[in-house]
């Protein structure tokens, strides 16, 4: 038999530091990743069941349990070591989000002032807030 316990506030074990359940629930991410060099997999995520790769510089992320609607928040970041030389911009854009999926470009801003998608080098990451559906 399954067990329910309602609360308003959690509290740390001393009670002190204390948090509304509806922070915790409003405010925590609902999925992330960890996207690997050359988007070919994800070493760790919570609610993401998969990435597609859609071609250079183009990914996927398939969430495992889908968001109340489109409308929610993606965070895109991307690492790049500038200790190799190459100090060209690298920028993660979310370009479609769907409640079960998004989809990711990463591009860099090239000598001659012009965006060129690539597929990332070191590793990528996202975040999505917002309600599960």
């Amino acid at each position: 038999m399954a067990s329910e316990l309602r609360v308003n506030t959690l509290k740390d074990a001393s009670g002190n530091n204390s948090v509304a359940t509806s922070v915790v629930f409003g405010g925590t991410a609902k999925a992330w990743a960890d996207i690997a060099a050359g988007g070919a997999s994800l070493p760790d995520s919570h609610n993401c069941s998969s990435i597609d790769d859609d071609g250079t510089g183009d990914y996927g992320i398939n969430l495992t349990n889908a968001m109340s609607s489109s409308s929610h928040s993606v965070i895109p970041d991307v690492t790049h070591d500038h200790s190799s030389g190459a100090s060209s911009i690298r920028v993660a854009c979310v370009t479609t989000k769907q409640t079960g999926s998004l989809e990711l470009k990463f591009a860099y801003l090239s000598s001659s002032a012009v965006w060129t998608q690539y597929d990332i080098e070191s590793d990528g990451s996202i975040s999505v807030f917002g309600d599960l559906a």
